[in-house]
């Protein structure tokens, strides 16, 4: 990642080799940090808790990102218009806040002899960015993100030598005027696109076939939701987005439980990748204090085929995904370790899922078309206290009403599922 402040009249230029191939790679500027100032916003996307004493810092880190990012279905490279044929291909990307600068700059590159046809553009925008180099000016950096390289050679060769430079272009005289750049508008999110209504039944199969077969008590659920990262929100609330990206949809859950010695989750969703809606699909364990990811699973490897020991039979088997999280998976299948190491037995955590890039487009699904996925907990019988098997008595009922005090309620959420 690159950080840095920048005057108007300044612009960046990386030239170089996109990544071999693989299954998405993403350039995306942001507006790191602002100077802090009375009534700032701490906290997740448009919400959060008002910053009443300035941080450490004196920042309030926004997170945003500028525009969408210049990813392999809409850079300009030379090839023949796939998405995959975007991959090992010289580029050119000149960001500014400054249009003087693009014009001047791509006139000089070109009579250098760069085609003009691998020229890509990133806006700073003046309602966007406080530009200067002074303390209170506002801090833009840059993320190149890569995933799942075909190649594990090409890969390793990519990162160990980065065919990248970065040039910061100064102006020897500031210049007095500038020509500002207007704040582009985001594209849509899956115009036209068929929602996952179709799978809504054969999801929730799944899960009672899962509850059924899962080892323990009476299995908890906790219930998950689109996370809304709009960065021209945060950026106009002065809100942290943490360094959102509008190529994946996110979905959030706190499975309101801690990871028991004897406790186990299963995460069951759309796998949508296989389903169409997304160029790859993860789901990740974090430590919630701290946000260090503790395990994850992706369509690349674990989600594959989980579904089908309980539903064995099911036509649409292959586009949804059965994992389990255990503090020992011997002799389950389709299961992550978690050792106590990575994540204490009485720390907080939250399940993410995410979807790169929809196949037929260029930014991520719409959130709103997807299904949530869900997150059940359970623990192993032969471990657990005589008082808690009892289950119409005790302490597990009393544990279980202070969890999920809405537990005897059907939720009339968007698809209809019960959830507590």
């Amino acid at each position: 990642m690159y950080q840095c402040k920048i005057r108007q009249d300044e612009a960046i230029i990386l030239i170089g080799v996109t990544p071999p191939s693989s299954e998405y790679f993403g350039f995306t500027y942001y507006l790191s940090s602002v100077n802090y100032e009375f009534g700032d916003v701490s906290g997740g996307y448009s919400g959060g808790h008002l910053l009443l004493q300035p941080p450490e810092d004196n920042r309030t880190h926004i997170q945003a990102s500028i525009e969408d990012p210049i990813n392999a279905s809409n850079i300009n490279v030379t090839s023949d218009g796939s998405y995959y044929d975007s991959f090992d291909k010289d580029f050119v990307m000149l960001a500014s806040g400054d249009a003087f600068m693009f014009d001047f700059l791509t006139d000089k590159m070109i009579t250098m002899g760069i085609p003009s046809n691998i020229f890509n553009y990133q806006n700073f925008p003046r309602e966007v960015i406080k530009f200067g180099l002074e303390r209170e000016a506002d801090t833009i950096g840059a993320l190149l993100r890569t995933a799942f390289f075909h190649d594990p050679d090409d890969r390793d060769a990519y990162m160990r030598d980065l065919p990248i430079s970065l040039l910061r272009i100064t102006p020897k005289i500031e210049r007095a005027a500038y020509t500002p750049i207007p704040r582009h508008p985001r594209k849509s999110r899956s115009v036209g696109a068929v929602d996952q209504s179709y799978l809504r039944t054969a999801l929730m199969d799944l899960v009672r076939s899962v509850k059924r077969k899962l080892p323990g008590t009476n299995a908890l659920e906790s219930r998950s939701l689109p996370i809304d990262a709009d960065p021209d929100i945060c950026i106009d609330t002065r809100t942290k987005c943490f360094f959102e990206n509008t190529d994946a949809a996110y979905f959030g859950n706190l499975p309101g439980h801690f990871f028991s010695e004897d406790g186990h989750f299963v995460v069951v969703g759309v796998n949508h990748a296989e389903a169409g809606y997304a160029r790859y699909s993860s789901v990740t364990l974090y430590d919630a204090a701290s946000f260090i990811s503790v395990a994850s699973v992706t369509n690349t490897d674990m989600m594959k085929g989980s579904a089908d020991r309980f539903l064995p039979d099911h036509p649409l088997k292959d586009q949804l995904y059965a994992i389990s999280f255990r503090r020992n998976c011997t002799g389950y299948e389709y299961c992550t370790n978690i050792p106590e190491n990575r994540l204490g037995k009485l720390q907080a955590m939250i399940f993410m899922s995410r979807a790169y890039l929809d196949p037929n487009g260029t930014k991520g699904s719409d959130p709103s078309i997807m299904l949530p996925f869900r997150v059940l907990f359970g623990e192993d019988i032969s471990f657990i206290p005589s008082m808690w098997k009892s289950g119409a008595s005790g302490a597990y009922k009393r544990l279980r009403s202070v969890l999920f005090p809405d537990d005897e309620l059907i939720d009339t959420n968007t698809y209809g599922w019960p959830m507590p």
